[in-house]
């Protein structure tokens, strides 16, 4: 589940600034950036926090592991079933107030889930609502990073925001669990109902107002809605980045679907499920700190193909040893690689008009999640009647193999950001 000019990246002079690394200290030096990433934080935080206290309240009501999933699993499905449409509205209407509105919105919905005795159909109905706001507040926030990040601070930025991201996972699930603990399910999301508002007051704060685009198209519902899918599609090097990010991804976590019986396998229980779920957590987190801050833009981009390649590539050894003590290092390692989406990420949200990233960005991450969720489903349906290790080295291959392909076919290189 990014700026120069063009003329700047053809000038020698350009060049040479390009190499020149921008460091975490630059990132920060935007007061305007700290403000979007702790609001960014918080709403992350928030999106953790509902996800546990959900799950818990619903199968303490119902017992039913099928609901419990459900509760769990239904946050995603806005960016499959509506992400590239409700992405339009971070190109239609002012991103600050996007956020703002995707924030508020959240605090009411979460609210109305502590409600007590709330039936459980209406409940998972309340839960999507509120998740629906998700792909316009991100569409909103990456659209609005590009115009305050530029060169390769915008890179270091997006770095900085995944590696965040990572963190944020893991502090919204164990503060979700612990809170839950302390008080109750109901309790919890009456907090998580407080990171949103917090997060609104943040944008209020410090986020500058910045009016849609002049030249932002204004068509149809189905234009616009398709305005994203048309230029990432009609450009081969765009087509080529998402591609890479989609079919590598896919491959590459399509084995957390199926990690509780692969922990089986391997002769553990839960705690070897946390334990395969968290070095690739660790190793993503390492790969982002590495490639997006201490890599220098040339060698960073020249780790793309390599990184995309052996992400789900080094997957492949299960098929020749399938070993807790060999799982331990290829996933981290291949949660290392993942960072090659990093540069990805910048070149593909730099080349895109202003008018039309919140669109494209729904688009990409959109087809993200559906690729994801198609390798999940296959690596589960495999896994049932193939040995779990054959079944994810084989789809490491795979990735490997199709990222290879696309590298080959139309090299990734930066692309001339449109006025």
């Amino acid at each position: 589940m990014t700026s120069r000019q063009t003329d700047a990246l053809d000038t020698r002079p350009a060049a040479r600034a390009d190499e020149v690394g921008a460091t975490y200290r630059d990132v920060f030096q935007s007061r305007e950036f700290r403000y979007l990433f702790s609001a960014t934080m918080m709403s992350l935080i928030g999106d953790q926090l509902a996800k546990i206290a959900l799950s818990i309240l619903v199968f303490q009501r119902t017992s039913s592991t099928l609901l419990t999933a459900l509760s769990f699993g239904i946050s995603y499905a806005p960016w499959i079933l509506g992400g590239p449409i409700l992405s339009t509205l971070a190109d239609r209407l002012p991103r600050r107030q996007v956020m703002i509105f995707c924030d508020c919105g959240r605090v009411v919905l979460v609210a109305l889930l502590a409600v007590p005795g709330i039936p459980i159909p209406a409940l998972l109905l309340v839960l999507l609502a509120a998740s629906m706001f998700t792909p316009p507040f991100e569409s909103a926030r990456s659209a609005l990073t590009t115009q305050m990040l530029t060169g390769d601070r915008y890179v270091v930025g997006n770095g900085l925001s995944l590696t965040g991201l990572q963190i944020g996972n893991v502090v919204g699930l164990l503060a979700g669990g612990a809170l839950v603990a302390l008080i109750s399910a109901r309790g919890a999301l009456l907090i998580d109902a407080g990171t949103f508002a917090i997060s609104a007051l943040l944008i209020v704060a410090g986020v500058i107002e910045r009016r849609p685009a002049a030249n932002a198209p204004r068509g149809s519902a189905w234009h616009e809605i398709s305005a994203g899918g048309r230029l990432v599609f009609g450009d081969a090097r765009l087509r080529a980045i998402v591609l890479i990010v989609w079919l590598g991804s896919g491959c590459t976590f399509a084995w957390e679907g199926i990690a509780a019986p692969w922990a089986h396998a391997l002769g553990g229980g839960a705690r070897t499920v946390g334990l395969l779920l968290g070095v690739s957590a660790v190793g993503a987190g390492i790969g982002s700190v590495v490639i997006g801050r201490l890599c220098p833009p040339r060698l960073r981009r020249k780790l793309i193909l390599p990184l995309a390649v052996a992400a789900p590539g080094l997957l492949g050894i299960f098929l020749i040893g399938n070993h807790l003590a060999v799982a331990i290092p290829v996933l981290l390692l291949s949660g290392f690689g993942a960072a090659f989406a990093i540069p990805l990420n910048a070149i593909f949200m730099q080349a895109l008009p202003l008018e039309l990233r919140g669109r494209a960005f729904g688009v990409a991450q959109g087809g993200l999640q559906v690729s994801q969720g198609l390798g999940v489903l296959v690596a589960g349906a495999l896994a049932g009647t193939v040995h779990i290790g054959l079944t994810i080295g084989a789809l490491g291959l795979v990735g490997a193999a199709a990222s290879l392909c696309v590298g080959l076919l139309q090299p990734i290189r930066p692309l001339a950001q449109p006025a």
